[in-house]
């Protein structure tokens, strides 16, 4: 979120702020400490990914609520607040997520999705079109009815800080991808609830705090997206579910490349699932 826009809520008392900087190798460090008179500053000593720079920074709460935002995430305070309202009606719920419009420009953006969260057996159904699952993504627009989901993108979430806290906050193995469905889980799981309240509106540029390459699946870097998918399913589905899951869509998306390099189109298909080793999970960290 830019500090313009975080300074607008910081004055509209909708937010207290802190922010973390990921080891930036620009002058960004610098330039946050002209801030240190309306907002926390925390100072990573290395990238140490999405996830685990979030912890440092709740570490730093101090209110009822923490709102994770990304860099590239803007809201404005009177959408912060319709969030604050339906988490203060709602005590059952101990994360939701507004409508977000994810784009570089709001011409050419498109409204984030929301789900339910993804099995072993998603990862083979979700590579033959005839038993594609119809509810891993449910674009989130201003005028739906607000309602319950199996996770909701953690570019931009609300949460309740004792709550988070008790359930140790993100997993620090994750380190890009797949962190925020993993708390999404481990919320559910304590108790409580995964909502969208879709009357809040929100904007992500997306891609900003990643570098931009060609070796990505659906926006995502490869490597960081598989790696992250196989730990998720292994902590939660078991070894032996997520290897068979994973080798089963291997075989498929395999059998499907042969064909298209038999048309004469490529390899294409697969060559970012190439760019992760095999059955490989991110390597372990030490909690924030």
């Amino acid at each position: 979120m830019s500090m313009a826009h975080m300074r607008k809520c910081f004055d509209a008392a909708a937010m207290d702020c802190v922010v973390v900087d990921n080891a930036s190798k620009d002058r960004t460090a610098q330039m946050l400490s002209g801030y240190k008179d309306w907002a926390g500053i925390v100072l990573s000593s290395e990238n140490s990914g999405f996830g685990r720079g979030s912890n440092l920074g709740l570490s730093q709460v101090q209110t009822e609520y923490t709102m994770f935002l990304n860099p590239d995430a803007v809201m404005e305070p009177e959408e912060v607040r319709k969030l604050l309202n339906f988490m203060d009606a709602n005590p059952r719920v101990g994360v939701c997520g507004p409508s977000t419009l994810v784009g570089p420009s709001l011409d050419t953006a498109t409204y984030q999705i929301v789900g339910r969260r993804t099995t072993p057996a998603d990862l083979v159904r979700e590579t033959l079109s005839f038993m594609a699952p119809t509810d891993l993504a449910t674009y989130v627009e201003p005028g739906m009815q607000p309602f319950q989901t199996g996770w909701v993108c953690g570019a931009i979430m609300l949460v309740r800080t004792s709550h988070i806290r008790s359930i140790g906050g993100f997993d620090p193995r994750f380190f890009l991808y797949w962190e925020e469905v993993d708390l999404c889980k481990r919320i559910a799981d304590s108790g409580l609830e995964v909502w969208v309240y879709p009357d809040a509106m929100s904007w992500h540029l997306g891609g900003v705090s990643s570098s931009q390459d060609s070796g990505r699946i659906n926006g995502c870097i490869a490597e960081h997206f598989f790696q992250s998918r196989r730990y998720y399913l292994v902590k939660h589905h078991g070894w032996l579910a997520a290897t068979l899951g994973e080798l089963g869509e291997l075989c498929v998306v395999g059998a499907r490349t042969l064909w298209d390099l038999v048309r004469g189109k490529g390899a294409d298909r697969i060559k970012p699932r190439l760019r992760a080793p095999l059955f490989s999970i991110p390597a372990a960290r030490a909690p924030s």
